[in-house]
């Protein structure tokens, strides 16, 4: 024998359940459920994600570039510039990127006292 008001209890609470775990709750008229807290919750901008990698590699290659001036000094740091401007084009272009620059000079600056 089997009980129907069971198994449509079972089936009920497998279907409750399902509806729990997808997010979804049952809430009474006048309180505070779960979809008045995720309607305060602020959404998070997600706009030009690739913006801060690329600020982080900019400011790390600019600190690198000027720490390496500041190790070297500026007139061996000119040699070697001199070296690269007279080789292959590529050479040429990272001649070019390695110039030193005003922010190059400043970052120099500061690092100086502390690698000599």
């Amino acid at each position: 024998m089997v009980d129907h008001n069971l198994q449509n209890f079972y089936t009920r609470l497998e279907r409750i359940e399902r509806i729990n775990l997808a997010g979804g709750a049952f809430e009474a008229v006048g309180t505070l459920g779960r979809s008045a807290y995720a309607a305060l919750r602020p959404r998070r901008r997600r706009r030009m994600v690739w913006l801060r990698p690329l600020a982080i590699i900019l400011l790390s290659f600019l600190v690198i570039k000027g720490g390496l001036h500041a190790q070297l000094g500026a007139d061996t740091y000119n040699q070697r510039l001199n070296l690269l401007r007279a080789g292959t084009p590529v050479e040429q272009v990272g001649a070019w990127v390695l110039g030193a620059d005003a922010l190059t000079l400043m970052v120099s600056a500061q690092l100086r006292p502390y690698l000599r």
